[in-house]
């Protein structure tokens, strides 16, 4: 993986304003950040870049989030860290392979605290492979646990 492709991130959602909040806040670090306003955009991305992080939506018109998270699996590129941002209610949450994904951040977020997770996300990634990375959002502050199975 080469330096940009360790410091690359790219953030899905359908919601703009979500989408300008996150760039924002993760242009503020030493990142390459790329976004796509559906699933369809994202794996156009994917394709075309490895991503250290991925932010992505649950709930997307055309492709949603789902299906992003099945082309990442079936993809032979190293797989991203992928953090779910969703303000999808606990039944669609449940849906998620705890295996596909490394973290859930709940909507509405802290921006700011976001990208400093985002930032140490993609400096371990850079640095040793890992299988598994769980985050949890609790009332905007961030909780890290690095799990090696």
């Amino acid at each position: 993986m080469t330096s940009e492709q360790q410091r690359r991130v790219l953030i899905v959602d359908d919601n703009r304003s979500v989408r300008q909040l996150l760039v924002t806040a993760l242009r503020q670090k030493p990142l390459v950040v790329d976004e796509a306003a559906d699933g369809r955009e994202a794996l156009d991305l994917l394709r075309e870049h490895s991503y250290a992080v991925v932010l992505l939506d649950i709930l997307m018109p055309q492709i949603d989030g789902f299906g992003v998270l099945e082309a990442i699996e079936s993809s032979d590129a190293a797989a991203p860290v992928v953090l779910v941002v969703s303000g999808a209610d606990r039944s669609v949450l449940d849906r998620l392979d705890s295996r596909r994904i490394h973290g859930v951040v709940r909507k509405p977020f802290d921006a700011v605290e976001i990208a400093n997770v985002v930032e140490a996300c993609a400096d371990i990634r850079g640095k040793s492979a890992f299988e598994t990375m769980a985050l949890t959002m609790i009332s905007s502050a961030p909780l890290i646990a690095l799990l090696k199975l």
